[in-house]
């Protein structure tokens, strides 16, 4: 986890301070540093939703069922589990399923409980990575949202001051608001990517295939948790 999201406090507050200390003395407010360490933690962040969003629509790939394989598979009954498998798979995909499943309908509901419609198993380390990728972002956003409100105020006490130009604030203002929409949209976008592979899975359930509920549980899980982290920012 990248802990240097917490690590950078805001300095212009305390500049603004040293200056009401020292009357008669025009003493230049270091405004840039504060502005490059949040610009830093913008780059952690949102290399943070980034990374989810990528860990998301992975966990999407590995639970999409493919469809004209698993319907030829099916098709084949119980060919499938014996040394005929190769031909008759080979017949179906040449449209020769009609002639393959003459003969094996008795065994084509066990085939049907054995087939894996999405790998289950592989699945989960694909979730429990995406959980902490989004456990820590939850963890950090509430404090980087608040650190970035300070800086805003920073930033405009800054420009009434006439230490830095309305050219500069704007600029830097306009980065802050395009950070605040990078996130929020990588964070909803995380969530659509968990809701379809919540589609997916119990597509896969309503198939045949059984041990899903966890999966599907967590999944739905992170989608109310990036929908939450979503609505907790407030686009300037």
């Amino acid at each position: 986890m990248h802990k240097s999201l917490l690590l950078f406090p805001m300095v212009a507050g305390l500049a603004l301070s040293g200056c009401a200390n020292m009357p008669g003395t025009k003493t230049a407010v270091p405004a840039s540093m504060s502005f490059q360490a949040t610009s830093a933690n913008e780059a952690v962040l949102l290399e943070q939703t980034a990374t989810l969003d990528r860990m998301m629509k992975d966990i999407v790939r590995h639970t999409t069922i493919k469809h004209a394989a698993v319907g030829a598979a099916i098709g084949c009954g119980l060919a499938v589990v014996t040394s005929s498998a190769s031909s008759c798979l080979t017949a179906a995909a040449a449209g020769g399923a009609v002639g393959a499943v003459s003969g094996h309908l008795a065994g084509k509901r066990d085939v049907a409980q054995r087939i894996e419609l999405v790998s289950a198993n592989s699945i989960v380390r694909s979730i429990r990575k995406s959980n902490t990728q989004l456990g820590d972002i939850n963890a950090d956003l509430p404090k980087f949202l608040a650190q970035q409100d300070a800086d805003v105020k920073g930033l405009t006490s800054l420009r009434t001051m006439g230490t830095i130009s309305t050219e500069e604030f704007d600029a830097r203002l306009a980065m802050i608001r395009t950070n605040r929409a990078e996130l929020a949209e990588a964070l909803l976008m995380s969530s659509q990517q968990a809701r379809t592979a919540s589609a997916n899975l119990r597509e896969a359930a309503a198939q045949g295939q059984s041990g899903l509920e966890w999966h599907i549980s967590a999944v739905d899980q992170m989608e109310r948790e990036a929908l939450s982290a979503r609505s907790s920012i407030a686009l300037l």
